[in-house]
């Protein structure tokens, strides 16, 4: 059964409003999303996106009046820039930045950050990603593993969640009964246009199975609202959350087990094989053949590719 990408209206019943903002990432719309939450004090946002994309960013807070100064608190989910570029920008205008401690010297000192992103994305990197701005160090916020934070007059809980990077977060706001989780990249990218989910493994840091573990843990929090910083408002109970979620660690398990014997083989055979291992996949998961096009292109499978040959690599 298909899970519906619910717009925010749809939490006009309760008292915690959430607003997806389309930061513009790739030039594709809801390629990335950041979130705004109306705290009772004040603005709490979730995700921002690259440097590049900050107007797009200031545009869409500036549509549910908020100005880019009046963002009290920035949490992220990790450190790679199509969620934490624009850090800090919103860092310069007063926002405290809440990131995973092995996090926090890449915001303080970027130098590593952008290095290690101008390998991965090549010459797309100047036009979707940019540099970002250091964070003042008396604006960053190291989490702590599940202790729960307020922060203008809502409680954020931090889950470590590795799989896709070391230092991912996913965080838990309680509202009442209503549990929202804000995934970043854990439970992977739903393709615009469809419900189908891709798992993206970046290198260095790409771990299946702790990804599997961190999946387990966060379904046992029993969410009942699931955010996907790439795909948006996915479920809005507890039972359409556990199936996205058991959704997702299928598919990481069985990306995982196609990367491994992908990278077994020479590099322009695993391109070529995982490509179309991928992309049949996804058109039958009911993908339109333009977004398989858009973001399913060589530059994410070689992205994937490095991922897994230093997942899978044998030991020296």
């Amino acid at each position: 059964m298909a899970l519906p990408c619910l717009p925010c209206t749809d939490m006009a019943s309760t008292s915690l409003g959430i607003h997806p903002i389309d930061v513009g990432y790739l030039g594709l719309p809801q390629a990335a999303l950041a979130f705004l939450i109306r705290a009772p004090q004040g603005a709490v946002l979730v995700e921002c996106g690259t440097a590049a994309t900050r107007r797009a960013l200031e545009s869409g807070l500036k549509g549910v009046g908020v100005a880019m100064d009046g963002v009290g608190h920035l949490l992220l989910s990790h450190i790679h820039l199509d969620h934490a570029g624009g850090a800090g920008h919103l860092a310069a205008m007063g926002a405290r930045v809440h990131v995973h401690p092995f996090g926090v010297r890449h915001l303080i000192d970027p130098g590593k950050l952008i290095a290690s992103s101008r390998r991965v994305h090549g010459d797309a990197y100047d036009r979707f990603y940019g540099d970002p701005l250091p964070v003042p160090p008396d604006r960053v916020v190291a989490a702590q593993d599940g202790v729960a934070t307020p922060l203008l007059g809502v409680q954020a809980a931090p889950l470590f969640t590795p799989g896709h990077a070391r230092h991912h977060v996913v965080w838990i706001l309680e509202e009442g009964e209503r549990r929202h989780a804000f995934m970043g990249d854990l439970a992977g990218i739903r393709v615009p246009q469809s419900d189908w989910i891709a798992v993206p493994t970046p290198p260095p840091e790409y771990e299946p199975d702790a990804w599997i573990a961190s999946l387990d843990r966060v379904l046992a929090t029993r969410p009942t609202d699931l955010w996907l910083t790439h795909g948006g408002h996915v479920a809005a109970s507890a039972v359409d959350s556990e199936r996205f979620l058991r959704r997702a660690r299928d598919r990481v398990l069985k990306d995982g087990e196609r990367l491994r014997q992908a990278v077994a083989v020479p590099d322009s055979e695993a391109l070529l094989a995982y490509g179309d291992w991928l992309r049949h996949q996804a058109r039958v998961g009911g993908v339109p053949a333009g977004q398989i096009a858009r973001f399913l292109d060589d530059g994410f499978l070689r992205m994937n590719l490095g991922g897994a040959q230093r997942a899978f690599a044998e030991p020296a």
